[in-house]
């Protein structure tokens, strides 16, 4: 796959993150404040309860799931454009470069398998109208994995465009 394409991959899914996190938002308003990041750091399943009937009462449940679902669909988005820049990177066995994009293709990893799971436990709990301790439990648990890996392969991918760049340039005065 050629390296612009692969980019293009990943700041597509940067646009489709700003698409979800406006759906996500949509949810908190008028007597709302219970937000998705709320419900995937909810931790037991009273305080998913909670969160679900504030839903329910606020008229807001189907936009819940809705933003789920482009949530899920984004993870596979985001998930993959940063694997696929990152592979892009570390086939160019230039020492720092190799090491980044290994390294960014771990991360997008994590971040897909961590992601998927926070989400597919949010995502029973809300179709079932409930929560669970196991579930919201293990929603909590992901959620800071899941943040830093997003970050490593977000901060991954900018350092290595960079380096990129810079030993491109380097490499072509020398």
């Amino acid at each position: 796959m050629n390296e612009t394409i692969s980019i293009r991959m990943w700041l597509i899914s940067l646009a489709v993150f700003a698409l979800v996190m406006a759906a996500s938002a949509s949810i908190t308003q008028g007597d709302v404040t219970f937000g998705i990041i709320d419900h995937q750091a909810a931790g037991t399943a009273s305080r998913v309860d909670e969160i679900q009937a504030q839903w329910r009462e606020g008229g807001v449940l189907s936009l819940a799931i809705i933003a789920m679902m482009a949530d899920l669909a984004w993870i596979w988005i985001y998930a993959l454009g940063s694997y696929l820049a990152g592979r892009e990177f570390a086939t160019k066995r230039r020492g720092v470069l190799r090491f980044l994009g290994l390294f960014i293709c771990a991360a997008a990893i994590v971040f897909g398998i961590t992601d998927y799971t926070e989400t597919i436990s949010q995502f029973i709990q809300l179709l079932q109208g409930e929560g669970s301790d196991t579930l919201a439990g293990i929603a909590a648990f992901m959620q800071p994995i899941k943040i830093a890996a997003f970050m490593a392969a977000f901060i991954g991918v900018i350092v290595a465009m960079v380096a990129d760049r810079f030993t491109g340039r380097s490499a072509t005065n020398s």
